[in-house]
């Protein structure tokens, strides 16, 4: 039997095969190369993908504060005024409710309003609360970029232990520093100063903003503390006692000045933290927990004087995006705010009811003040 003759051909094309099958697979150097190049190219779009993710939170941010100015317009035109700082929601009950508190039938929250209306005060406890109406967390009154606060946040112990959701949103207080306990020239309590759109317990109406509505703030943003006493230079408080250096003589420099290390305020030579946990009570209106005043620029140092939550001081916004701080305006507008706005170099001012017309702060106190006459743009 003759022997069959191997074809060539079809021996060339294995050798072929086999060859470009062992140049296929990768050596140790070429995976190495190809993972550092890959991780390269994460390094160098992550930032970017961080800031397009930033850049979405802000604009929730910012939407959700235009329904805040929104539902404070549909309620001046029901019922004529801006609410209070502080406010009653039934006959009898106390008037220490945040403006928040009374804007929720404008905000779709009318089912939780009814339940808030049952508690006599803001200030309940967990035995008076059964209904949890305090804890309930309000999604349009927070803010996304304030990913490190936590709600609801408790705190006390045994019968005085309290439970509540926390707040973004900061009302304006204007450019005064008084406390709001204080007593008026007439007797009456609230602050003796009427710097600002929100007062104690006085709704206005849009007349009152004679500087015009395009240059009067209504809100801005503000950092919940991370934690009880927090320390934090965004959110946290400092008790500087040397703010104020008597007869009403306020010294923002003094608050400006506290040393700082990372994100933190140094605690020492007569500096303390205030023992309180700044926007951790939306329902409430002091202004520790619902305020701001245009003093200290957007994410400077908020100071205050005494070591108790309704103390006299500087309460600055803040929060967590890159420069500064989106602001809610009277005219139904909602703008950012730059760290660097003008605060006319912070000077001492003698204030009380001696603090009149144009704002000593510059263009970030003239926002805050509705009538000081300054006719200052926004920006």
């Amino acid at each position: 039997m003759p022997l069959q003759k191997q074809n060539p051909t079809k021996s060339k094309t294995m050798s072929k095969t086999t060859i470009v099958s062992l140049r296929s697979a990768f050596t140790l150097i070429e995976l190495l190369v190809v993972i550092a190049i890959i991780g390269v190219l994460i390094g160098l779009l992550l930032p970017s993908v961080q800031s397009a993710r930033e850049a979405a939170r802000r604009i929730q941010c910012s939407n959700n504060m235009k329904q805040w100015v929104l539902a404070a317009h549909n309620h001046h035109d029901v019922f004529g005024m801006i609410p209070a700082a502080q406010n009653q929601l039934k006959a009898g009950g106390h008037n220490q409710f945040s403006a928040t508190a009374k804007l929720l039938p404008f905000m779709e929250q009318e089912a939780l309003y009814e339940g808030v209306q049952t508690h006599e005060v803001p200030w309940v406890t967990l035995s008076q609360d059964p209904n949890g109406y305090a804890q309930v967390n309000i999604s349009t009154i927070r803010c996304p970029s304030d990913t490190s606060n936590r709600t609801p946040v408790t705190t006390g112990s045994g019968s005085s232990t309290r439970t509540r959701s926390v707040t973004n949103i900061a009302v304006c207080y204007g450019d005064g520093a008084n406390q709001l306990h204080d007593y008026d020239i007439n007797g009456e309590e609230g602050d003796i100063s009427t710097r600002g759109m929100f007062y104690w317990r006085e709704e206005r109406n849009l007349s009152f903003a004679s500087d015009g509505t395009s240059n009067t703030l209504l809100i801005s943003e503000s950092v919940v503390a991370p934690t009880f006493a927090s320390p934090k230079i965004r959110g946290g408080i400092a008790r500087v006692p040397a703010i104020d250096i008597g007869s009403w003589i306020w010294v923002p420099q003094n608050c400006q000045a506290v040393p700082v290390q990372g994100s933190d305020f140094v605690i020492g030579s007569g500096v303390e933290v205030l023992s309180q946990w700044r926007h951790s009570w939306w329902s409430y209106g002091r202004h520790l927990y619902s305020g701001f005043n245009t003093i200290m620029p957007p994410n400077g140092m908020s100071c205050v004087k005494n070591q108790t939550e309704h103390t006299s001081g500087f309460y600055a916004a803040n929060s967590n995006h890159i420069g500064g701080v989106n602001v809610g305006r009277l005219d139904g507008s909602v703008c950012f705010v730059s760290n660097s706005v003008d605060t006319n170099g912070l000077p001492p001012v003698k204030q009380g009811r001696y603090l009149q017309g144009p704002s000593p702060y510059g263009v970030w106190g003239a926002m805050g003040t509705p009538n000081g006459g300054e006719l200052q743009a926004a920006p």
